[in-house]
């Protein structure tokens, strides 16, 4: 089973990174505006778009590591016999072992493969057995992928994220939040689970 808290505490980030945000655009639009914020509002939405996709990107990996450790779990307390799985798998010409079958993956194993970016999310998911190919998941793929190639070209060529505004930055907040409530109900729904707790 995979909480409920988890999600929440994912939302109460987006949450507290929103007002810190709101609060920033207020300190540059009012009068006087503050120099600070006024001066280096490019600065500021820039770090502030990199936060939101890195919250993103960790609650990805949380809530995979957590159905992979579940299913493991559940095939680890199964005691299936080694050989038969490996033989069941494909894998015949595995060495015979005569002990329980023993699920080995750890968190590294699945975080390497993902990312904030859409398509990795969508294979590594798949990779570990869940359909989140839902139309609710999908809608958002657009929106999800236009944001983090711009986190990308900030990350990675220092792009100027000239076109964004701190408004931009608290649509994608509230997407990111959509989008992760989503994620989370397919993710729970898979039949493999059993719910959220």
């Amino acid at each position: 089973m995979i909480s409920a808290d988890l999600l929440q505490t994912y939302h109460s980030q987006l949450d507290g990174l929103k007002e810190v945000v709101r609060a920033s655009a207020e300190r540059s639009t009012i009068e006087p505006p503050d120099a600070l914020f006024y001066e280096n509002q490019n600065v500021f939405i820039k770090s502030y778009l990199v936060s939101a996709c890195s919250i993103l990107e960790a609650f990805i990996q949380d809530i995979a590591s957590e159905y992979m450790l579940s299913i493991q779990g559940r095939i680890n307390s199964a005691n299936l016999p080694h050989n038969f799985v490996a033989w069941v798998a494909g894998h015949e010409k595995s060495t015979s072992e005569f002990k329980p079958f023993v699920g080995a993956k750890i968190r590294k194993d699945i975080s390497d493969m993902i990312s904030p970016n859409y398509w990795k999310t969508m294979k590594a998911f798949e990779r570990i057995g869940i359909d989140i190919s839902k139309p609710e998941v999908v809608a958002f793929k657009d929106y999800v992928v236009s944001i983090v190639e711009k986190r990308n070209k900030i990350v990675h060529h220092n792009d100027e994220a000239s076109d964004l505004s701190f408004n931009d930055i608290i649509d994608a907040i509230d997407q990111f939040r959509a989008y992760t409530q989503c994620v989370f109900n397919a993710v729970v729904a898979d039949p493999h689970l059993g719910g959220a707790t």
